[in-house]
This record gives C-alpha cells, structure tokens and sequence, in this order.
C-alpha cells in the first residue's frame, strides 16, 4: 500500500512531514541548515573571551601597563623558543621579594618559591597539536605580543582575544608577505 503524500491528502498531513515540499525547497533549506551547522561547529573551537580564573589574581594592567615591565622580562623564552612559558617564580620573587611582601597573595607566591614548586597557572592561548607556531620566529621579526593576545597591558584579566585559527594567521601572513605554504605551521 502506498501512503498519500500530505500535499495531495491534506487531511493526512503529520507534523515534520517533508515529504510535501519540492525538491526545489528542500535543497535551499537543507544547505542553509548545513552552513549554519558547520559555522557554529568550527566556531566553537574560538576561544576568544576565554579567561581562566588563576590561582593568583595576576594583573598584567598593573605589571605591563601601570608598571611598563616589557612582555619579555617575564616570558624571556619568547625570544629564544617556540613558547613564551609562564614565567619562573625567581622571575617573580625579583620583584616582590620586597613589593608588597605583606599582600597575602604575594605571601603565597613566595611559599610556592620556598617550596621550589610552579603556581599551577592555567594556559590561556593554545594552538592545536597540528600547528607549529615559534613566538621566537614572530618576535625576531619585531612584532608585538598583542597583535597575537590583544592590548594585554590593558587587562586585569587575561582572556584570549584572538581567535588565533588558520585565516587569522594566513591573513597576518599575506600582510605581512610572509610564507604561506602549508608547511610553514604544519610541520
């Protein structure tokens, strides 16, 4: 037995039935559900507006804005490796080894140093596994930590502002007549 289509038997029509719409609808409809689908899947891999709450409130608006300590007194490794790291906690103590010392979260930032142990700072900027970015290629070159992480002297918080995905870095390259060939990040 073959079922009535709900367009020729209007009294059989069932709520979600598709069956009654061309061909000629159908398609639109199902590649404006497909792009909407794929931009909100590959979308949600952006981090932008991504801040972690830190196990010490670190301003970088009161150490490199207010204070003007340059990027790369704390993340030194940006100049020489692929990662700029976090930095280490002599790195921190130079300073506050005296500053503030009577702040209890300067208190426990020297109780992490007096037990050789890392504060267990949560990353914020990430690429993929299948991405090989150098902050030393980028800084040799002279450009600045926020055309990557943003006006970071500027945040109490850090937060991610890039959304650092392929087009964001082949834009930055072709304006900058950089490489381009795939195996310039995808070694």
């Amino acid at each position: 037995m073959r079922f009535p289509r709900a367009a020729n038997d209007p009294k059989h029509l069932v709520a979600g039935d598709l069956s009654a719409l061309e061909p000629k609808k159908i398609v639109p409809i199902g590649l404006a559900l497909l792009i909407l689908g794929g931009w909100a899947f590959f979308d949600s891999f952006s981090n932008v507006g991504y801040g972690p709450t830190q196990p010490i409130p670190f301003s970088h608006k009161l150490h490199a804005g207010t204070n003007k300590i340059p990027c790369l007194y704390c993340h030194s490794n940006a100049e020489r490796s692929r990662h700029a790291t976090v930095p280490a906690m002599t790195v921190c103590m130079n300073c506050h080894s005296v500053v503030k010392t009577d702040s209890p979260y300067i208190q426990k930032v020297t109780k992490y140093y007096q037990a050789g142990t890392p504060l267990p700072w949560i990353r914020v900027h990430r690429e993929p596994d299948y991405v090989y970015f150098s902050h030393q290629w980028h800084i040799a070159r002279g450009f600045a930590c926020q055309k990557c992480h943003g006006e970071v002297q500027n945040m109490d918080v850090i937060r991610q502002s890039k959304d650092l995905k392929m087009g964001f870095c082949i834009s930055c390259h072709r304006q900058n007549k950089a490489p381009t060939d795939c195996n310039t990040c995808h070694v």
